[in-house]
């Protein structure tokens, strides 16, 4: 079952919007990985972290953000957990292995990526310094969580990408993310743009599409960067296939133009951020609606 135990109340693991009626609709699909605000009770982080603390890898409201796809019958799949719980975006075998109870007892591949940021598959520290865990995290748990989270989230966004490409003879992806207003003090602490849009350099999405997203951001006044601060992670990489029109962007917005990164609230300007996000959608969806048609 893809589901979670919060409060003692079993809650779906991943949430699938619009999906029924994607091959009725413009071939657009929302990816939201890291807006999950169920935290399972199987968790167990370490006691000591403020909720404010423990949350911050997530990105807070962007679901909210981008919540005009249910009128623009835009399809969404949607993470239901907190990022630090299990983080989709990264590989399966992105495994720190000295979080393990069971020392060398792995069942897969273990090739870390994010050892010295403690962001791998499950994150050992949050904000650079805070640890996760004050206990080793069992084989059995951390298999489970992939079983639950993982595998749901990927086998749901794959299907929804195979209807739109098999039924309108392409597919176009927005994977939405955000980030914090300022670099790592490693990065050189410097603010980053309103918005910065990944393609991996090129190879996840074609130039057209690249450019319709980026002017889309641009017309609503957003400083736009392409690879300026992120490529893209596990998600672009998987989905990203031009070459059989399987299009995908990752998308990051700044976290400080919508809310309070310290306080994880919403700011005056939410609702401003929120009607641009709106614009944005309608603008992309029509690009991906018109692209269908020449199939």
């Amino acid at each position: 079952m893809n589901q979670l135990v919060v409060n003692n109340q079993p809650v779906d693991s991943v949430i699938i919007e619009n999906g029924k009626d994607i091959d009725k609709q413009a071939p657009l699909i929302l990816s939201i990985p890291h807006s999950g605000e169920c935290y399972p009770d199987d968790f167990f982080p370490n006691h000591e972290l403020s909720f404010a603390v423990l949350d911050h890898p997530n990105d807070k409201f962007v679901d909210q953000l981008y919540g005009a796809r249910n009128e623009l019958n835009i399809a969404s799949v949607q993470a239901n957990f907190p990022r630090s719980y299990i983080d989709v975006n990264r590989h399966q075998h992105d495994i720190d292995l000295d979080m393990l109870a069971e020392e060398g007892k792995w069942y897969g591949r273990a090739q870390p990526t994010g050892l010295a940021s403690g962001t791998t598959l499950f994150w050992s520290r949050t904000k650079e310094i805070y640890q996760v865990y004050n206990r080793k995290l069992s084989h059995a748990e951390l298999k489970n969580r992939i079983a639950t989270c993982f595998v749901p989230y990927h086998q749901s966004l794959t299907q929804l990408i195979e209807t739109a490409r098999m039924t309108h003879g392409c597919a176009y992806v927005i994977d939405c993310h955000s980030m914090t207003q300022y670099d790592t003090k490693k990065r050189g602490g410097k603010q980053r743009p309103a918005v910065d849009l990944g393609d991996r350099n090129g190879n996840t999405c074609s130039t057209e599409y690249l450019e319709c997203v980026a002017d889309s951001y641009s017309d609503q006044g957003f400083d736009v960067t392409v690879n300026g601060r992120f490529a893209g992670g596990e998600i672009v990489l998987r989905y990203g296939w031009p070459e059989i029109e399987q299009h995908i962007l990752q998308v990051e917005i700044r976290r400080d133009l919508y809310m309070d990164e310290e306080l994880r609230a919403r700011n005056e300007h939410f609702n401003d951020v929120q009607q641009k996000c709106s614009a944005v959608l309608a603008q992309v969806k029509a690009y991906a609606k018109q692209k269908s048609a020449n199939f």
